[in-house]
């Protein structure tokens, strides 16, 4: 089966680093659980093109070391590979395609396509609905709202990473996950 997976916040914790550089550098004290929708900027008291400047600052300095793997994603991804093609399906702006092909050489040590979309930064791509759509991946990985909506809406299973910006979301195609275990458990029943 092909399987497409998001990158930050489902193969790695990406929000926890985040937040503690911004929280640093910018004199915030946000959280995870405070993040209730999918807009830094309203965490940070600043506009969208200014939340967007600072996540890709954040970009630009984070190693493969600062970014950790979410619990049992690699070895998930592993066990996932060997009978599925796997896609990483990602809103990272392209600019920091190498910074993702080394995080994921350094932590999983073997080749996955990536697959740049357009959600977040809307000029590089085009949607990951119509990414799966076009590529025939029947199910996704996901944690941001709108595009497991935009999905879902499209006959796209997807799997969603419980988090507190997503925790209002219900749709016929979205399954819940907590964790990595649970998400290869619908997987294999899927397949």
């Amino acid at each position: 089966m092909n399987i497409g997976i998001d990158f930050d916040d489902v193969i790695t914790n990406f929000t926890d680093p985040l937040m503690d550089y911004h929280n640093k550098k910018y004199g915030t004290n946000a959280t995870r659980e405070q993040i209730l929708e999918w807009n830094w900027g309203v965490y940070w008291g600043v506009e969208k093109e200014e939340a967007d400047k600072r996540v890709n600052e954040f970009h630009q300095i984070h190693s493969p070391d600062n970014i950790i793997p979410m619990q049992d994603a690699i070895s998930s991804l592993k066990k996932l590979m060997k009978n599925n093609k796997i896609f990483i399906i990602t809103g990272r702006p392209i600019q920091f395609k190498s910074k993702t092909e080394e995080w994921l050489k350094h932590h999983i040590e073997e080749d996955i396509e990536i697959i740049f979309a357009g959600e977040w930064h809307k000029t590089q791509g085009a949607s990951k609905a119509a990414i799966c759509k076009k590529m025939n991946i029947p199910v996704l990985l996901e944690d941001a709202p709108t595009t497991a909506m935009d999905c879902a809406d499209q006959g796209i299973k997807v799997i969603l990473f419980n988090n507190p910006w997503n925790n209002k979301l219900k749709h016929e195609n979205i399954i819940r996950v907590n964790n990595w275990k649970e998400a290869v458990k619908i997987i294999k029943s899927m397949s």
